[in-house]
């Protein structure tokens, strides 16, 4: 008798297939509280600047000395540090690192749960504990953590040269204090929404890095002949080239190649769930389940 093909887990939904939103929900609420923390030092920082003959009819002199606009750029710095590049918290962590944990063992438990169906000798050697206890997936955690790390600092970086030059134009212009407040909240208003989207992206980057690393430990140690079933969210904004793929099955260098080039790590929505493969290579998926990827794909209407 024909043993019935066991369909692989797909998590989330078909707006969200990686199963990441709490963890990107909980980041960039976390964004938010540190951006407006942010702003608000660098308000104050503003604000301490001594002023002088302020009216409708002429600029405003700023009293600040070169020694004081040194001062202020070390204070911006410190501002930028606590609140954003490297900050550090009571527990001596980088306060991104654990949403970059939270998505890799987010991954990996997807990846578990998916194997354990669908191989007995999987189910019966490897767990959860496992996975997380061992040495390569430790150190992927960390390289991850450590390049995350390295993206804040950077866009701390910057974020700190275009405050420092919204307000030494402003001095040296005399621009009116009220309009350099709006320019200076404007600014880290557009940083902090570029760093929510960077948060969407790193998230889910983990995610999928934690999946394509146990699906190949997998066939090392067991054998096994897997492959990896690409499933789109199907939104109205989703790139062609990534609805294209739903429903078909690839390596994991395929995967690696096609999220390497052409930005498609930015801003993706999509999973790469593992499924068996038959002698041939071929998918081992229910008539039932690539039907309804059919239809999903061919549903899929794009913005216009």
């Amino acid at each position: 008798m024909r043993r019935p093909i066991r369909n692989p887990i797909i998590p989330g939904t078909r707006q969200e297939r990686t199963g990441t939103v709490p963890i990107i929900r909980r980041a960039r609420a976390e964004i938010s509280r540190r951006f407006a923390g942010l702003t608000e030092r660098v308000l104050q920082l503003f604000d301490g600047i001594r002023t002088y003959s302020v009216n409708e009819a002429s600029a405003v002199l700023y009293g600040l000395t070169p020694e004081e606009l040194t001062a202020l750029n070390g204070e911006l710095q410190a501002a930028l540090d606590y609140w954003i590049a490297s900050g550090r918290e009571a527990a001596h962590s980088f306060w991104w690192s654990p949403y970059v944990s939270d998505a890799s063992q987010t991954g990996a438990a997807q990846s578990a749960a998916n194997l354990t169906r669908l191989s007995e000798a999987y189910a019966a050697s490897r767990s959860l504990a496992t996975i997380v206890r061992s040495e390569p997936y430790r150190n992927r955690v960390g390289l991850a953590q450590v390049k995350s790390y390295e993206h804040w600092t950077g866009q701390g970086a910057q974020v700190r040269a275009e405050l420092a030059q919204i307000i030494g134009s402003a001095v040296a212009d005399g621009r009116n204090p009220k309009e350099v407040k709006t320019l200076i909240r404007d600014r880290l208003d557009v940083s902090a929404s570029k760093a929510k989207a960077f948060a969407q992206t790193d998230i889910t980057d983990a995610l999928r890095q934690a999946r394509w690393a146990e699906r190949d430990q997998a066939e090392a140690e067991f054998g096994l002949n897997i492959g990896l079933l690409w499933t789109s969210a199907l939104l109205p904004t989703t790139r062609a080239t990534h609805a294209a793929r739903h429903g078909q099955v690839y390596t994991s260098k395929e995967c690696r190649e096609f999220y390497a080039k052409n930005g498609n790590r930015y801003s993706c929505h999509c999973s790469q769930t593992e499924c068996l493969l038959d002698d041939d290579d071929k998918p081992l998926l229910s008539d039932t389940l690539k039907a309804a990827m059919a239809k999903e794909k061919k549903d899929w209407r794009p913005t216009q």
